[in-house]
């Protein structure tokens, strides 16, 4: 994992739809200095075993994310500290 500061933040969705998704996830990469955005992509997982292992990765990688689930905010702070750790 990179010595940089990786910002993870979970938004709940409290009233999702029957056919909204697990997980809508932005992942957020920059520059080498960290001070331009290079490229955002916007995923939509349907998959928790397939949602948790991108976001792994993606934090590994050092890319910021931003995630708005109807999964449990805790449960996911506990698992991405975790995973950081």
């Amino acid at each position: 994992m990179s010595d940089r500061t990786v910002n993870v933040t979970i938004y709940q969705e409290k009233n999702p739809r029957e056919d909204s998704p697990l997980a809508t996830v932005r992942y957020t990469e920059y520059d080498a200095t960290r001070s331009k955005v290079e490229k955002v992509n916007q995923v939509e997982y349907y998959d928790k075993n397939h949602f948790h292992s991108q976001v792994l990765q993606a934090v590994k990688y050092g890319l910021d994310v931003s995630i708005c689930t109807q999964l449990s905010v805790t449960i996911l702070q506990k698992k991405i500290s975790y995973w950081t750790s």
